[in-house]
């Protein structure tokens, strides 16, 4: 009797648990929707904004576009009045790491010949990243099939690089943000013929943007010089990134120093002083 009470209580606590998250799951969605509609200047909401939200992501991906700097662009455009597709997408285009900044972040940890023979044994031995039961060679040495499968993807996208020139990288970005403009663009028309104050709907979505998209971040490179420079006893990085940290939004706190490039692999950073 005590055994079937137990299974009983561990069946419901799983049934509990199982619905903490599914609740868990739906707010988390619900308020990353929000933010990202805050983020991009939409005051109504879709059921498709979802699928607007990932092909955003897909296309920073695609064309290695630094994050910050991506929502600021969309901000300063003009997706209604004087909207010009090609000014547009030249802009977000400019903000795409060029062929060879792309080919430095691509850094596998084996050869393509080693790394084309620990695929074979992935594949072999029907390997999961998430480990799995059944026997695995590669454990033995420590290597990870995700590792695998990662210098993989490296090896595919630096022969794609390979054969590209600068010119046609600059095409396939403009490309790739042409496709999603699109279909921000045709959002924000519906969005401003849904929004109820129609008058004030340009200044209202430009207000939240502002709001919801910093205009700086602390930077690896800013604060690796933040450090260095603390351990010789001189803190005035450290305090002027304290200041301009209160009020990331502004752009009258910042200069061109604390809205620095990002880093990108091995590339030399901007000198913050």
């Amino acid at each position: 009797h005590g055994s079937v009470n137990t299974r009983e209580a561990v069946v419901s606590t799983q049934s509990t648990g199982d619905e903490e998250l599914t609740r868990w799951e739906t707010v988390y969605t619900e308020e990353y929707h929000k933010l990202m509609r805050r983020k991009l200047g939409l005051l109504t909401v879709e059921p498709e904004d979802s699928s607007l939200f990932a092909n955003l992501f897909d296309a920073m991906y695609e064309t290695h576009s630094d994050f910050t700097k991506t929502f600021q662009l969309l901000q300063e455009a003009d997706f209604l009045d004087s909207y010009d597709e090609y000014i547009v997408c030249r802009s977000m285009a400019s903000n795409c790491l060029s062929l060879e900044e792309v080919k430095k972040t691509l850094k596998p940890k084996f050869s393509k010949a080693d790394c084309t023979a620990l695929l074979q044994v992935v594949q072999k031995f029907n390997l999961q990243q998430d480990g799995g039961a059944g026997f695995n060679p590669l454990a033995m040495y420590g290597i990870e099939v995700g590792t695998v499968l990662r210098d993989h993807q490296i090896h595919t996208n630096l022969q794609k690089f390979s054969d590209m020139t600068q010119e046609s990288r600059n095409q396939q970005c403009i490309d790739s943000w042409k496709t999603w403009i699109c279909q921000y663009k045709a959002r924000i028309e519906r969005d401003n013929s849904n929004y109820t104050d129609a008058d004030n709907y340009k200044s209202t979505r430009f207000e939240i943007q502002k709001k919801s998209n910093p205009v700086i971040v602390p930077r690896n490179h800013i604060l690796q010089r933040a450090i260095d420079r603390a351990e010789l006893g001189d803190y005035s990085i450290t305090r002027r990134l304290l200041e301009v940290s209160e009020n990331p939004f502004e752009l009258s706190f910042c200069t061109d120093q604390w809205m620095a490039e990002r880093d990108v692999g091995d590339k030399g950073a901007a000198v913050v002083t």
